[in-house]
């Protein structure tokens, strides 16, 4: 082949290699920032259940219905409750709630079930399942 043709072949084949790594390294960083942003959201979801068991009114909750919320963490489903919660003081209330759920556990979520809660200190809306 002529050095012209051999000169072009070789610069096409430099952006094509250029093209597929840039496209990599693309994809590579929004994967990581979408992975950066999803942890920061789950750990500041388990810091506020956390806050609330450590400093919350303890309560009682009938679970009135379980739905699932498509997320999963460590292979185990998050799962959105509505409850009734039982106060001590005051009357009950219906919330919402979202819990990580062991897979073995799942039988002891369900509509109906009497589970132990807290409640935040100043929103009542906010409650956490107590182990």
């Amino acid at each position: 082949m002529p050095p012209e043709i051999m000169q072009l072949l070789a610069g096409g084949s430099i952006v094509t290699i250029l093209a597929v790594c840039g496209g990599s390294l693309i994809s590579l960083a929004v994967t990581v920032v979408l992975t950066i942003v999803l942890i920061r959201v789950i750990r500041k979801a388990m810091g506020q259940d956390r806050n609330i068991v450590e400093n919350g009114i303890p309560a009682s909750a009938k679970i009135l219905s379980v739905r699932e919320t498509g997320v999963m963490l460590n292979d185990q489903p998050q799962v959105e409750f509505l409850l009734e919660v039982h106060p001590p003081s005051g009357m009950p209330y219906e919330t919402q709630a979202k819990a990580v759920v062991s897979l073995v556990q799942i039988p002891q979520f369900q509509p109906g079930a009497e589970v132990a809660v807290k409640i935040h200190p100043t929103d009542q809306s906010k409650v956490a399942f107590v182990s």
